[in-house]
């Protein structure tokens, strides 16, 4: 291990929290929602990619997948491209931050995407591969940042983060790509935003419309100014995705069917377990395993080691949202069936993973 690695070694990377597609887990109250109806929110587009982060404490830079930082060796949909730049404008957002207050690290989230963008006029980049398929925004690897957090101390629990309009005038000051507005208004106005519309990236990145409807995946939609409300010991920092049907991760939306886990349509004829059982394969979709894929980086179709991994990795997933919804009613089942469930999605994700080319 090298000085840097052992000096970032001590670092605890933060990982960024999961964004839900609704607010139903937190069971909000009318307090909350009058909150919610005090300030303005912002509409931004969500990019379709892979979760990409950087930390630095104003000398050392280190960079992360999903949930951890990369080794310096590690590939990660070639990031290295831009390693220097994003370093150097890192390192400049602490120096301004420094200005105003103590500091002890900052982490930057964002989005690595491109890599494709089939244009007549627009050459294509050698030895590129695309983060993810389905939206084209770049022939080049590009990075969009959308949130920063500030650490003062070495307690992790004391992290801040800082209002969308001020990181978006510390990304714009050192020239970094990040999430534009698409829309400001109270929070009713926010939700009610059309989410079908053509990506607005490759305009923003000087690019010519393609010749076909090339839609965006969705937004994002958070408070101008950052709010949170408190449930329990936690404190919740309201933000929510939506998704277009086409990028949805359950098949009850959109699910190619090659793809496809057979499934029958619920009856009333069915038992809970059944129904539960339904509900939870409906989950696992090829849309859900690209998902997983940009946070595990490029997977080899040989590699039968890194092939379970994604396997395991895309359980865990499935759980997470199946959870959301269904904790209370799973719990309550005998042993015997939840283990019975397991083992179908276990299953039908080894499938999936099996059927995955790369």
């Amino acid at each position: 291990m090298n000085a840097v690695d052992s000096h970032v070694s001590t670092w605890e990377y933060l990982i960024y929290e999961k964004i839900p597609e609704n607010f139903h887990k937190w069971g909000l109250t009318e307090s909350d929602y009058r909150l919610f109806n005090k300030t303005d929110w912002v509409v931004t587009e969500k990019i379709h990619g892979a979760n990409f982060g950087i930390s630095t404490d104003g000398i050392e830079v280190r960079f992360a997948k999903r949930k951890e930082f990369l080794q310096t060796e590690e590939d990660f949909f070639d990031y290295q491209s831009l390693k220097a730049k994003l370093s150097h404008q890192v390192q400049e957002i602490f120096r301004i931050l420094q200005l105003e207050t103590t500091l002890q690290r900052i982490y930057i989230y964002g989005e690595l995407f491109g890599g494709e963008y089939p244009h007549p006029d627009v050459p294509a980049v050698k030895h590129v591969q695309a983060v993810q398929t389905g939206i084209y925004y770049s022939p080049r690897i590009e990075y969009c940042a959308f949130d920063i957090v500030v650490l003062k101390s070495n307690n992790q629990q004391q992290r801040t983060y800082l209002d969308y309009d001020i990181a978006l005038k510390l990304f714009q000051q050192v020239g970094m790509m990040a999430v534009a507005p698409l829309f400001i208004s109270k929070y009713n106005d926010a939700l009610a935003y059309n989410i079908e519309f053509e990506s607005t990236i490759p305009a923003i990145l000087g690019l010519p419309k393609l010749p076909f409807i090339n839609k965006a995946e969705g937004v994002v939609i958070k408070p101008l100014h950052s709010i949170y409300i408190d449930k329990g010991k936690e404190k919740i920092r309201p933000i929510i995705k939506q998704k277009i049907p086409d990028f949805a991760e359950d098949s009850r939306f959109h699910q190619a069917q090659k793809w496809t886990v057979k499934q029958q349509p619920i009856s009333t004829q069915l038992t809970l377990e059944a129904e539960l059982s339904q509900e939870m394969l409906a989950l696992v979709t090829p849309n859900r395993l690209h998902n997983v894929i940009s946070k595990l980086g490029r997977v080899s179709k040989n590699d039968k080691n890194q092939r379970q991994q994604l396997v395991e990795l895309l359980v865990s997933d499935v759980l997470e949202s199946f959870q959301e919804e269904y904790a209370s009613i799973f719990s309550a089942l005998e042993t015997t069936e939840q283990k019975k469930m397991l083992e179908q999605l276990h299953q039908a994700s080894q499938k999936l993973v099996d059927n995955y080319q790369g």
